[in-house]
């Protein structure tokens, strides 16, 4: 079983967050982006009161709205090793350290190649033969919540349309809220949580293999 990072995502949920401020001279300018990044010619940035994004051609989007700011990778496959947007979203925070951020997410996104199962109605029943209807098979959706002791994982997988060369999507929302009343104190935590991404992108492939493995009895 191989399981291919596809995307991953950093999301800052805040209370009254502006998003005209965001627009690559911004992001450029205040070292959040290296000035050599170029923009992606098809998808041109745009600013508004609403909605603000800019995006880049390595498959770097920045989106802003007034209740968060998103920044997100994609590639397939995705190295770990090239992962930034966690990098970017210190930056990000580092430049405006006034606005009242309340939480903070991570979505990884991943395929998985050769899974020890055929498909998700084989994996919950045994043959998977009460899912059928009118001699058709239900492409299913599985979706599981871990309250851990500091995060709470959401893990949905999703089955593929038969023909494509992976067989399932598994993505997962690693969700804190942000307790401290200072402000100060929240932007410090929030610094020091995407410090330390990669410890939940490792417990993101360790759900999935656990979840897949203990169900390799089923064919």
């Amino acid at each position: 079983m191989e399981i291919d990072l596809i995307g991953f995502s950093v999301v800052v949920v805040a209370q009254s967050n502006n998003p005209t401020i965001l627009n690559p001279d911004f992001l450029r300018h205040n070292g959040i982006v290296s000035s050599q990044r170029p923009l992606l010619d098809d998808r041109p940035p745009f600013t508004t009161p609403l909605v603000s994004e800019v995006a880049f051609e390595d498959g770097l989007v920045v989106k802003a709205d007034p209740t968060r700011v998103t920044f997100e990778q994609t590639a397939s496959p995705l190295a770990p090793d090239d992962v930034e947007c966690s990098a970017i979203a210190k930056g990000y925070l580092k430049t405006i350290p006034h606005v009242p951020y309340t939480a903070l997410g991570f979505n990884p996104k991943a395929v998985v190649r050769n899974p020890p199962f055929t498909d998700l109605s084989k994996m919950m029943q045994a043959g998977g033969d009460r899912m059928t209807f009118d001699s058709i098979s239900p492409r299913l959706e599985l979706k599981a919540a871990y309250k851990l002791a500091d995060s709470l994982l959401s893990l949905t997988l999703h089955e593929l349309p038969a023909g494509q060369d992976a067989t399932l999507i598994c993505e997962a929302n690693i969700h804190r809220d942000v307790e401290a009343t200072n402000q100060q104190m929240r932007v410090n935590s929030i610094l020091s949580i995407l410090e330390h991404w990669h410890d939940d992108l490792d417990r993101f492939y360790a759900v999935v293999n656990q979840v897949l493995q203990l169900n390799d009895n089923v064919h």
